[in-house]
Order: C-alpha cells, then sequence, then structure tokens
C-alpha cells in the first residue's frame, strides 16, 4: 500500500473542502479561517509519520516553504493550499479565495502550485525525509513562529536529514532590527508586526512564539550539532538559487551552518556522525 505521500506525488489530490461566508465579530477570526485551520490540523495528523523518497542528484529540501519556491527543490509545508497542487486548473480556480491572499494573483498561484514539488507536512512532526539524505536545507521566516523546544526539534532533525557536510540556511525576522525599531519610537510596528498580533484573524501556523538575534540562533544550532555558523548577507552564501529564495531583506537576519563531515580526533562513519577516536601513526 503506498504512503499519503506516495499518492500526493503521483497526483491523487486530497479533498477540497468549500468554506462558508466569514463571519464578521470583534476578537473572532473568520469561519473561514476557521475551517481552514481545522482542516491544516487534520490533514497534519493523518500526516505526520509520512516520509518521502527523495530523487537522485542533490537533494534540496525547503522548510515551511509556503508558495517562495525556486525550481528543484521539495517544498515542505503546512498550509492546506499545497495538498491541491495536483489539482486542475478549473479546482483550483474554485478554491483560490479560500487559499490565498487577495494580494496574490490566481495565475501566479496557479503556476506556482502545478511547477514545483510541494509536500504537506506540519513541520512539528519533524522533516520528512530519511537521515543523510539532502545536501541543503533552507528555512525563512519559520522557526519564530515555533516555541523554543519546537524549533530545537525541527533543527535536530533537519540535521538528521543532511548529509555530513551539508548546508542549512535559516532566515528569522532579527531581533536587534525588531528592538531598534522599538528604540525608535516605533513601538506599535515594532509589536504588532513581529511580536503580536493585533486581531485572531490570523493562522495558527503563523503566530509567532520567539524571536531570535545572531547569538540566541547560532547557540541554538550549535545546541544541536551544527558548526561554523556565520551571519549571511541577503542572497548570498552556500545555499543555491538564494536569489529566488531569500526575502524581506531589511529585516531578516540570514545564517547559515554545516553539518560536520569530519572534525579534529573524528570522523563519519556509515550513516551516523560517529564520534571515533582516530589512532596515531
Amino acid at each position: 500500500m503506498r504512503s499519503h505521500t506516495q499518492s500526493f506525488l503521483a497526483g491523487h489530490p486530497g479533498q477540497a473542502i468549500f468554506a462558508a461566508p466569514p463571519v464578521a465579530g470583534p476578537g473572532r477570526p473568520p469561519r473561514r479561517r476557521l475551517l481552514v485551520s481545522c482542516a491544516e490540523r487534520i490533514l497534519a495528523w493523518f500526516r505526520k509519520s509520512q516520509q518521502i523518497r527523495p530523487p537522485a542528484g542533490v537533494v534540496k529540501v525547503n522548510l515551511g516553504s509556503g508558495l517562495s519556491v525556486a525550481p528543484g527543490w521539495i517544498n515542505v509545508d503546512g498550509s492546506l493550499k499545497t495538498a491541491f497542487a495536483r489539482l486542475p486548473r478549473l479546482a483550483l480556480r474554485l478554491i483560490y479565495p479560500l487559499l490565498s491572499a487577495p494580494t496574490y494573483p490566481f495565475e501566479k498561484f496557479a503556476q506556482t502550485l502545478h511547477g514545483n514539488v510541494f509536500v504537506t507536512h506540519n513541520l512539528k512532526y519533524g522533516v520528512p525525509l530519511p537521515a543523510n539524505s539532502a545536501e541543503f536545507i533552507f528555512s525563512s521566516h519559520v522557526i519564530h513562529h515555533l516555541y523554543k523546544d519546537q524549533a530545537r526539534s525541527l533543527l535536530t532533525d533537519a540535521y538528521r536529514v543532511l548529509k555530513p557536510g551539508g548546508t542549512i540556511r535559516i532566515a528569522v525576522p532579527d531581533l536587534e532590527y525588531i528592538v531598534g525599531l522599538y528604540l525608535q519610537g516605533r513601538r506599535e510596528e515594532a509589536i504588532e508586526n513581529y511580536l503580536f498580533y493585533p486581531s485572531a484573524s490570523r493562522s495558527e501556523l503563523s503566530t509567532r512564539r520567539y524571536q531570535y538575534d545572531f547569538t540566541l540562533l547560532k547557540k541554538l544550532l550549535e545546541s544541536v550539532g551544527f558548526d561554523r555558523v556565520r551571519r549571511c548577507k541577503y542572497q548570498q552564501g552556500d545555499t543555491p538559487d538564494v536569489e529566488q529564495l531569500d526575502r524581506l531583506p531589511g529585516e531578516t537576519l540570514f545564517l547559515e551552518a554545516k553539518k560536520p563531515n569530519w572534525r579534529k580526533g573524528y570522523f563519519v562513519l556509515d550513516d551516523d556522525v560517529q564520534q571515533v577516536r582516530l589512532s596515531k601513526t
């Protein structure tokens, strides 16, 4: 029997959910948003144990991609729209008002879903790939939507998935930038754009739960085993396709780190990083 992911990649779409008109009310999200959030949680639970088989060649994984993608990447995202990537154009047109912001044109919406590989998966359940299977992992404006312990678990699983010597690139809102806004007197901008939402109209997936500066994020990456952590400039680094993937340069902290393929006195053995003392000759 094929897994959920195998069926999805083979072109078997999920069941579309059509929402009732939004219900207005202070402090309450629209009914449409509630239904989408509920569907996302249910779908995530059913697919929480999935694992995909990556294709041959260089494997590049975009965690929490949304529709910010580049050709050749496996895009892992928990939003409902990615589950309908294989639907025909007419069906996408019907569900487009439910799943996309009005500012996102339908043509771009359909082209992005049809022209790229998406795996619908909530990252709270880890990365749905085998150990030591990817050369690159990219994640932009994702981990601050997780509690710190959840972010550590995700990065631990990303470490597992990366091949020795592989690169992870993380982009997050820069806490130093946020604090700078506040100290400049731009209090509401700092609080409402980066710390808390002023209303309940947003998805649970987009709730902000932690923020990082360079020191905090470097410490977190190193705590799960990454080394050679460095700050990168916008659209610069060892990760391919950053010209298409990087976004929001003014507010964003970009970091890259490596999964060690050797350390002084240690080497990589089989599928796991084994700490085996090298004999002296």
